[in-house]
């Protein structure tokens, strides 16, 4: 599984509730498409703003998706948010390990210089291995660091070498 997730904010001036509420919206008839696999999609409102997460089954259901987003009916739903919305950023993760199921904290963070992924995988157990936890890696490159991403239903405490970036999140 991946997750295509897309980081953006309300632009000043912006009604908040009114964006927010075109995002829920824009999800929704995202759902009723259904694109070629797809899985789910949904926001979140962070102290940073907002974050799109888009599952999909693999890398070829990102055209779909994409088409998809900004076809038909969904256009006009898409186009409303997209003009209110700016300082925009991408990534796009793999699932390492367990389920995302609209867990409250994500925390980003590094792998220690000079640490095989297998020896932080190993690591990371003794989190992985809780219920509702799960670890995702950036694929390509694609957007600023850091690689990694913990999903979790609790604030987790990664080692300081990790740097840790913990936050709250809802859903919208």
């Amino acid at each position: 599984m991946l997750a295509y997730v897309f980081f953006h904010q309300a632009a000043p001036g912006t009604d908040v509730t009114a964006y927010e509420e075109g995002l829920r919206r824009f999800h929704a008839s995202l759902a009723q498409v259904e694109p070629r696999g797809f899985i789910s999609s949904a926001t979140y409102r962070s102290d940073r703003g907002y974050s799109d997460w888009y599952l999909v089954e693999d890398s070829a259901a990102l055209d779909p998706l994409n088409a998809a987003a900004v076809a038909g009916s969904i256009r006009p739903v898409h186009d409303a948010v997209a003009h209110s919305a700016t300082d925009f950023t991408g990534k796009l993760y793999m699932l390492v390990k367990g389920w995302p199921d609209g867990q409250a904290f994500e925390t980003r963070f590094s792998k220690p210089a000079g640490m095989g992924y297998d020896d932080l995988y190993e690591r990371l157990e003794q989190w992985t291995m809780i219920g509702g936890v799960s670890l995702w890696r950036r694929m390509m490159v694609l957007g600023p660091p850091p690689e990694f991403c913990l999903l979790s239903p609790n604030e987790l405490n990664l080692p300081a070498e990790m740097k840790p970036d913990v936050f709250a999140r809802e859903p919208v």
